[in-house]
């Protein structure tokens, strides 16, 4: 019985098992965090696109439709089978706006962060809770993504 008690080949797995929990927070919040940049660097490259798309295109209703459509599908329609950039992302949350009246000077897309006035705030919805996993009921990650791009209208009226 003595022996039993002086062998050491389970202490590996004793180890392991203290730091599996470990590993699995921290893998989760190594990928959300990733995730949660990449949809920023997402969002922000598609309201580059928009307001270039809209700097040298008559700033009319019709080509701002097709902005909002840019922003939101990688398209200028985007149809009920399209695909958005990021889950939940519609037309809907994009804001057109101008400086100058009536010609237009700059041209700014963006996604407000709050709502009210134009556009809809967008809020990231992460893949693991990981306010279960820490125990932490007022920690989240569904975090408001408010990028803005402004571009000079270079179309001459």
């Amino acid at each position: 019985m003595r022996g039993f008690f002086k062998r050491e080949e389970g202490g590996t797995v004793a180890e392991l098992a203290l730091m599996v929990p470990f590993l699995a927070v921290m893998l989760a919040g190594v990928t959300e965090f990733g995730r949660l940049f990449q949809s920023y660097t997402s969002l922000t490259k598609s309201t580059r696109t928009a307001a270039r798309y809209l700097s040298n295109h008559p700033f009319n209703d019709v080509h701002k439709a097709k902005a909002r459509n840019l922003a939101a599908c990688g398209q200028l329609t985007c149809g009920a089978n399209d695909q958005p950039l990021l889950t939940g992302l519609t037309p809907g949350h994009i804001c057109i706006e101008s400086t100058g009246d009536p010609n237009p000077v700059s041209v700014t897309v963006s996604i407000p962060r709050t709502a009210g006035g134009c556009g809809s705030p967008y809020t990231y919805q992460p893949i693991f809770d990981l306010a279960v996993l820490l125990h932490a009921p007022t920690f989240s990650l569904n975090l408001p993504m408010a990028p803005s791009t402004t571009m000079y209208y270079m179309l001459d009226n």
